[in-house]
């Protein structure tokens, strides 16, 4: 069988399958992203078995995919929580910077307008 013909078969019996386990690793509050990760793991199916052919076992392997990415998503959301997160947090002063609209620093007439239209001084309703 070809991949053209195995992964939507696969899909329509595994897709639904492959989403519970995540949800459950997860937790249904999470369901979107099982899913998101389930489409990502088919998709990748389609572009890996097209070049390097089907693997012995196509349905584990689905489900191993699944779970890297899974862990990859929880060790992304983990980093981003411990690094970035608390650097957004911390009490930085934001520095305001002031553009030169002058005719000197743009010369170019509709670059100029267009930074003005964008100027946080002028309302939005303007």
């Amino acid at each position: 069988m070809q991949p053209q013909e195995l992964i939507p078969h696969l899909f329509r019996t595994e897709y639904s399958k492959i989403c519970a386990v995540l949800t459950r690793f997860f937790g249904i509050e999470y369901l979107e992203v099982a899913e998101d990760i389930a489409s990502e793991t088919f998709l990748l199916a389609l572009e890996t078995w097209s070049y390097k052919g089907i693997p012995q076992n196509p349905v584990a392997w689905l489900y191993v995919v699944a779970k890297n990415k899974a862990k990859n998503h929880i060790q992304r959301n983990n980093q981003f929580d411990e690094k970035v997160a608390k650097a957004i947090q911390n009490d930085t002063p934001v520095h305001t910077f002031i553009i030169d609209l002058s005719e000197q620093n743009i010369a170019d007439s509709q670059l100029q307008m267009l930074f003005t239209l964008c100027h946080p001084a002028i309302p939005v309703e303007a």
